[in-house]
């Protein structure tokens, strides 16, 4: 029976093979896993909304068909599936990287072995286990707080420790709620603006580096990127390898992130240039830089596996990653989308309607700098007084 089982997996696969080899990895424990099974096409959510999974086993190998990518998309749209762990497996490190993107927990490389999937479907499920014990503690720890007048120091100084724990890794704003009320509820943004930045060539670079080396370049890179998205009160979200993800318009709304997220770019990319010239001086390799932008609609929330993270799903964060695979090295490649938002404020140069993977042709556009009304004497990056008055009455 399903309910003398500890937990109930999910496998959903079109592939007979992958199925057959999650069913054998875990037969020996019939009296603590549980597996089912459904095809993607299958009515995967109305499976899900009766026999309740702990774990998701999600197959999105199926080449230039996005369908596997598809249904993870949904599974962190909805509040059903969104707090429950996906694990996906591909033969795709694009697609592997993808997923991760749309908030998959944990992937597996195919071809895969029994012994791997049982450890990282094991210790998927321990963290979001661990999870859910600490957000009970944290739900515990406000009632007590509430009930007594005077808490006592050792209590005093754990609280400031999980405080400054969850502000380290989460906006300010959504690590009150989570202290509050122990939950955050996910929200839809109808306009924010996402930037993807990527290093050309870095597998290549990092070949010829100690591991050492990349991580103190990327440490230098990711650092400064920090202080200038802040600057312009931009969200970082994650990084993943050498790619940067940040997001203007949340979770404080406002309607000049299009234009905040394209001033941080620029400055980026000055500070590309000036870095980048001191390594040539030094006779070092330069590592170029590729920006995409788009503007779009999405979701934000908490999730989590080793910690709490706060992410953003939607297909705007596909386009905007489509963006930068197609910008250039030093450049800045917005959507047509991004350019009507800016288009009074900056040049740009349109560049045609371009092939994106998976997005049909889309208007694309370099941006160049701010218009010369709007710029500091002769220079492109830096707002005068008179666009920043402009900038004031969003």
């Amino acid at each position: 029976m399903i309910n003398h089982s500890e937990y109930i997996i999910l496998a959903v696969s079109d592939n007979d093979e992958i199925i057959k080899i999650i069913k054998d990895s875990f037969k020996a424990e019939v009296q603590s896993y549980y597996i089912m099974t459904s095809p993607i096409s299958g009515d995967v959510f109305d499976l899900i909304k009766e026999k309740r999974p702990d774990i998701i086993l999600l197959d999105i190998d199926y080449g230039e068909n996005t369908k596997g990518l598809d249904l993870l998309m949904d599974f962190r749209g909805f509040d059903l599936t969104m707090q429950i762990p996906v694990l996906v497996m591909s033969s795709s490190n694009e697609d592997i990287e993808r997923a991760v993107i749309f908030g998959a927990g944990d992937f597996l490389k195919i071809p895969f072995d029994r012994l791997e999937l049982t450890v990282r479907v094991k210790s998927l499920l321990s963290l979001f286990k661990l999870i859910e014990g600490i957000t009970g503690q944290a739900e515990d720890l406000e009632k007590k707080t509430s009930e007594l007048e005077k808490k006592n120091a050792q209590l005093e100084a754990e609280k400031n420790k999980t405080d400054e724990l969850l502000q380290n890794i989460l906006p300010y704003e959504i690590a009150e709620q989570l202290k509050n009320k122990g939950r955050v509820t996910a929200k839809k943004y109808r306009m924010v603006t996402i930037m993807f930045t990527d290093f050309k060539d870095f597998t290549k670079i990092s070949s010829e580096l100690e591991p050492e080396e990349i991580i103190k370049e990327l440490g230098v890179y990711f650092k400064k990127f920090d202080e200038i998205t802040e600057n312009h009160f931009i969200e970082k979200i994650k990084t993943i390898g050498d790619a940067y993800m940040c997001v203007g318009g949340l979770p404080l709304r406002n309607k000049s992130n299009p234009i905040d997220v394209v001033l941080a770019a620029m400055e980026i990319q000055r500070f590309m240039k000036k870095y980048n010239a001191a390594r040539r001086a030094k006779g070092y390799k330069v590592w170029e830089l590729r920006i995409g932008i788009h503007t779009g609609k999405v979701v934000a929330g908490v999730i989590g596996t080793k910690k709490f993270a706060y992410d953003i799903w939607g297909d705007a964060v596909n386009t905007a990653s489509r963006m930068e695979t197609a910008s250039e090295p030093g450049k800045i490649n917005i959507s047509g989308t991004t350019y009507e938002y800016i288009k009074d404020y900056f040049i740009c140069t349109y560049r045609g309607k371009i092939p994106a993977k998976n997005k049909g042709e889309i208007d694309m556009y370099f941006v160049e700098g701010l218009k010369e009304k709007y710029r500091e004497g002769n220079d492109p990056i830096k707002p005068n007084e008179k666009f920043q008055e402009k900038l004031a009455e969003f």
